[in-house]
């Protein structure tokens, strides 16, 4: 079983403006450091004009219930990959992120294309967690957690987009 996670946000830039954002790893340290992260490391981080691809780890505040507290701990451990391509106006990429001592991950799509004068950022995601009984209450935290995030991210973002 999983669970399936959709979002898009829009922005008043342009996809290109959004592409150098992403990019750029002073804005990813920015971010994680707004957003609470601690410990970051990078295991890949590589940007051309026409893809994109990094690796990070970061032990991020978790604000879990008991249950999965006992199983994940006060600090979630993440490692996120994302796989990036621009084609002519629009960017794609693949993610998977997991979560130090679940056995599952949140794996999905991500494009970036033209919306009126700025742009939207969509996002199709699937969490899964294979443990048997808390499995899917853990998928249910896991998704609302990532739209907790998603949020926080959309402010951040729409923060450094207007002052870069």
């Amino acid at each position: 079983m999983s669970k399936k996670f959709t979002r898009t946000y829009t922005y008043d830039a342009t996809v290109d403006q959004v592409w150098s954002m992403i990019t750029n790893q002073e804005y990813w340290d920015a971010k994680y450091s707004a957003l609470g992260a601690t410990a970051v490391q990078w295991r890949t981080f590589d940007a051309s004009d026409d893809s994109f691809t990094y690796s990070s780890v970061r032990n991020i505040p978790a604000d879990l219930p008991s249950v999965a507290k006992k199983i994940v701990g006060d600090t979630n451990t993440a490692t996120t990959t994302e796989r990036w391509t621009k084609t002519g106006d629009s960017a794609s990429a693949t993610i998977e992120i997991q979560i130090k001592n679940v056995p599952g991950s949140t794996t999905g799509t991500m494009e970036i294309t033209p919306s009126g004068e700025g742009a939207s950022w969509s996002f199709d995601f699937d969490t899964k967690v294979s443990i048997p009984m808390v499995g899917g209450k853990l998928e249910s935290i896991m998704t609302d957690q990532t739209g907790e995030q998603l949020a926080q991210e959309k402010t951040f973002n729409d923060q450094w987009l207007a002052g870069h």
